[in-house]
Parts: structure tokens; C-alpha cells; sequence
């Protein structure tokens, strides 16, 4: 079976990005939603996701690092790592802002059995060259990330965090997205296909304007 997943990150606790992230999640069109952190408060969080009705899962952002082990060991599902099965078919894998040491090998050993065309990352910093460019033009992501997708190809990996460089883009094709919204008040719409792989990429527009953006 297909699976429809609303991917977003970086909502910065502006109350219009989550209002509309329920809203849209709960349009009846998803499977999924996934945010890659930076929510910056843990009360915004856990409305977020006490709100939508589908299942919903997220990682933490560096704005994150103040969350408790109390809040990260509750019932909200957000966490620095996570591996999960889907509907025994897709594997997804979380990297939140505070992550396990040799990250790139304990991803390799998750993955490297796994179809990689049903295998899904979400890290909440980007791949080196893939929606990483800051203001300055320097690129800021991670080069273990890079090399995972060149080596292991997974259908798709999505990040956030450089809220200048949200767009898609495409390595030994994989589907790379960057989701960060408080810049853009964007999401993304995919569709991971029967057979596995990306079939449908769609850009989601939440807000016109944020707050911080008024």
C-alpha cells in the first residue's frame, strides 16, 4: 500500500504554523505526519500533536536541547532518536538536534537490510548540499548524511533547520526535502509509492504569513 505523509519542521512556536499543520493533517488526505523540531517549547509541542488525528511523530530541533528527559519520556512522540516500523513495510528512521555518537553507522546497520525504497529518514539538520546553503552562501550540512544517501539510497530523507534553503532536491535518486516552514509557512505533501520509492512530491502552503513574517 501507498503511504501519504505531511512533512514540516521548524514551526518556532508560532501559533498560526501549528493551527494550520492540524488543520491540514486532519484533512483526511495523510497517513502521516512528521516534524523535524524546533517547536522551542514543549506545551506548543504537545498541543501540536495532542491536536492532529492521524498518527504523528516528530524529533527534536537545536532549539529543542531545553526539553526534559521527563517530556521526552512521555507520551509525546517526540525524540533525539528514533526507529520505527510502518505498517510492516516502511522503515523510519528520526535524528533529532541531539543525536547518538557514530550516527552514520547506527543508521547503516538499520537500513542496510531493509528495502531501500521503503525507507524513510527525517534528521533535523540537513545533508551537506542538500537544502543547507545559509544567507552567506556557505553550506552548513552534515557530510555523514550525504554519504548515507550515496551509498544506501533511501526513498526519501527530509530535514528543516536552514529555513533559507526549503525546497526539493534529488541524490542517486533520493528524494531530498528541506521543510523548514517559519520562513516559508510551507510543508510538503509525499507519497511513497506500492512499490516503494517517492511517487508524488507536493509543496503545501500552511500560512500566507507568519507571525514573525507580519
Amino acid at each position: 500500500m501507498s503511504l501519504k505523509i505531511l512533512v514540516t519542521s521548524d514551526f518556532h512556536a508560532i501559533d498560526d504554523l501549528k493551527e494550520a499543520a492540524v488543520e491540514e493533517a486532519n484533512s483526511g488526505d495523510y497517513d502521516l505526519f512528521v516534524n523535524l523540531g524546533d517547536y522551542m517549547d514543549e506545551e506548543y509541542a504537545e498541543e501540536l500533536f495532542e491536536e492532529i488525528d492521524i498518527p504523528g511523530i516528530g524529533c527534536t530541533g537545536n532549539r529543542d536541547m531545553m526539553f526534559s528527559d521527563e517530556f521526552l519520556d512521555s507520551s509525546v512522540p517526540v525524540y533525539n532518536f528514533l526507529e520505527a516500523d510502518i505498517d510492516d513495510e516502511y522503515k523510519l528512521i528520526l535524528v533529532g538536534g541531539d543525536f547518538p555518537d557514530e550516527i552514520k553507522e547506527k543508521i547503516r546497520d538499520l537500513i542496510e537490510d531493509h528495502d531501500p525504497g521503503k525507507v524513510i529518514i527525517g534528521t533535523h539538520y540537513p545533508p551537506k548540499k542538500l537544502g543547507d546553503r545559509v544567507h552567506s552562501g556557505k553550506r552548513i550540512g552534515f557530510d555523514q548524511f550525504r554519504e548515507l544517501i550515496i551509498k544506501h539510497k533511501p526513498a526519501l530523507w527530509m530535514s528543516g533547520h536552514v529555513h533559507e534553503d526549503f525546497g526539493e532536491k534529488s541524490l542517486m535518486g533520493t528524494t531530498v526535502l528541506n521543510a523548514a516552514a517559519e520562513s516559508t509557512g510551507k510543508a510538503y505533501s509525499v507519497t511513497i509509492g506500492d512499490e516503494g520509492g517517492v511517487e508524488e512530491v507536493k509543496e503545501v502552503k500552511l500560512v500566507e504569513n507568519t507571525e514573525k513574517n507580519l
